[in-house]
């Protein structure tokens, strides 16, 4: 995907723009989801009226059986904003108030109902973010009027709880607990704070990602370049990093490549060139060596110039390969060899392929036909 003016930019605003884009595509996301989710419901409670419900309460379940227990708590007025559930033995909150406002509206309790501070449970939870609370939002409100200012001395005075849970005893092992009336949203709202997190990892994660293919596809090319080099004499001309810095490096390696080619041409032309300037000395020699008198030296004479004309051939025969540079294709190496056998037996030399019939090979066709020549014969010359 290319990004308008995005090839202009070097590497480092990249980066910048890309962590940006991605703290404000969290944000984003985070700002959403209450669109999505509705966050959690206020509560207001008067100090003073949930005392005295918490009294009515209290007051209607010892005086009814406990077969009619539930019954009677469905009819109480205030079941709008508080569920009561009784329960057959102490109940284990995570933790309970014992300090601020909070161990005060404890001991309150305790006095409105008439029991020990050991048979009543508070448990307030607070919040630092109450927006991501998956329960109810509790204010406890101090008896009207009141005045709120300050944030944090209005939480400590109001009591803003994000998980409010009170129970106290009622019978031997009977208990009653009373919480704010809920929603039905809770596992919503938990599931929503479980993937904030995560969503914002996938996010950054995928622009993170997006940037380092951009960095190393480029590098990539590079190196899949420069191997090229090292096996071939083709240009293998790399282009459109798409980032100025990477384009820097690329027309560097496209110009070494360029430079390199034409120096090793230069020395192959030259060497071709010493190769062939060889070739009149040394038949002037071996004119010259047909004169030596003793049939020994001249023999001598003779093997040491053929050995020359050898490696002066070959030499010349390397340069032009190299010069010419012939193209790589698809070669059946098995019926190649074969074929190279044939030949070699037809002329008398004890040659036996042993291998597959059909091998495919990708390669230079003539070059390699004349190395496994060379092979052959010297083989069938100096093998024993």
């Amino acid at each position: 995907m290319k990004i308008p003016l995005w090839s202009c930019l070097r590497l480092a605003p990249r980066i910048i723009l890309v962590i940006v884009g991605g703290l404000l595509a969290v944000k984003a996301v985070d700002k959403a989801m209450p669109l999505l989710i509705r966050p959690p419901e206020i509560m207001f409670f008067d100090r003073d009226w949930l005392l005295d419900n918490l009294r009515d309460i209290r007051d209607r379940s010892v005086t009814v059986p406990a077969a009619e227990r539930p019954v009677a708590l469905q009819d109480l007025p205030f079941r709008r904003w508080l569920d009561i559930e009784p329960v057959n033995a102490r109940p284990e909150f995570p933790h309970t108030s014992r300090t601020g406002a909070f161990a005060e509206l404890h001991l309150q309790i305790a006095d409105t109902l008439g029991l020990a501070p050991q048979d009543v449970l508070l448990m307030a939870d607070d919040l630092d973010d109450p927006e991501y609370s998956p329960r109810p939002l509790v204010v406890i409100l101090p008896p009207l009027p009141t005045v709120m200012t300050d944030v944090l001395e209005d939480r400590r005075s109001n009591m803003l709880s994000s998980d409010m849970r009170i129970a106290f005893r009622i019978g031997p092992e009977e208990w009653l607990l009373v919480t704010p009336h809920s929603d039905g949203q809770e596992t919503v709202r938990m599931i929503r704070n479980m993937l904030l997190p995560l969503l914002a990892v996938v996010m950054i994660g995928l622009l993170s990602v997006w940037v380092a293919r951009g960095i190393v596809r480029p590098l990539d090319d590079l190196a899949a370049a420069a191997e090229t080099l090292g096996r071939d004499r083709e240009l293998s001309l790399v282009g459109d990093f798409n980032a100025p810095e990477l384009q820097a490096i690329g027309n560097s390696f496209n110009e070494m490549q360029r430079r390199l080619k034409q120096f090793v041409d230069d020395r192959l032309q030259m060497i071709a060139a010493i190769s062939h300037d060889l070739r009149t000395p040394l038949t002037r020699l071996r004119l010259f060596a047909e004169y030596v008198p003793d049939p020994d030296q001249r023999r001598q004479v003779l093997s040491d110039i053929n050995d020359m004309e050898a490696m002066v051939s070959a030499t010349l025969t390397y340069a032009s390969n190299r010069l010419k540079d012939e193209a790589r294709s698809a070669v059946d190496l098995g019926s190649l060899l074969i074929s190279l056998c044939d030949t070699a037996a037809d002329a008398g030399c004890r040659v036996v392929y042993e291998g597959p019939d059909h091998a495919d090979l990708t390669c230079r066709p003539v070059a390699i036909r004349r190395a496994f020549a060379n092979l052959i014969d010297n083989g069938c010359k100096f093998g024993s």
